[in-house]
């Protein structure tokens, strides 16, 4: 089992286009880190993400029914007017992403 199979089932996965997914708030909580954090790390690897594939951006305006449902069940962050969604191959792709960026010295 690989680190994304853990979190996948750590976590009740949000099921989008026939996908089990993750949102920023998922992932922020499941790996410790603050609000805000996975977002800034997807938006650092973007340009290495597959929409559709890797992750799914979600229009709150086409889905309010879906988004307000997340939030009810805080899967998602309350402020959160769209979502972007992670697949397991897209968390993976990030984790592995993440983990090529040098780190800077202060």
């Amino acid at each position: 089992m690989d680190a994304a199979d853990t979190v996948m089932n750590r976590v009740k996965p949000i099921a989008f286009a026939g996908v089990e997914t993750l949102s920023f708030r998922q992932l922020d909580e499941l790996n410790g880190l603050g609000k805000g954090s996975s977002f800034k790390l997807f938006k650092t690897h973007l340009s290495a993400l597959k929409e559709d594939s890797d992750y799914f951006y979600v229009s709150g305006d086409a889905h309010p029914q879906l988004l307000a449902e997340l939030k009810k069940s805080e899967q998602v962050y309350l402020g959160s007017v769209h979502l972007v969604l992670l697949s397991r191959a897209g968390y993976e792709k990030l984790q592995q992403l993440s983990k090529s960026v040098p780190t800077q010295k202060k």
